[in-house]
């Protein structure tokens, strides 16, 4: 399915740092959102 231009799902994420950040924390700013699993 083809999303493109369509609006992002609130959601919120903690940092290392215990840190909350939401998406509404950045809006109107460019965001680059990185996700990769941790293979510990």
């Amino acid at each position: 399915m083809n999303m493109v231009g369509e609006k992002a799902v609130s959601f919120c994420l903690r940092d290392l740092d215990d840190k909350n950040h939401s998406l509404q924390d950045y809006a109107g700013s460019w965001l680059l959102l990185v996700f990769h699993r941790h293979l510990g």
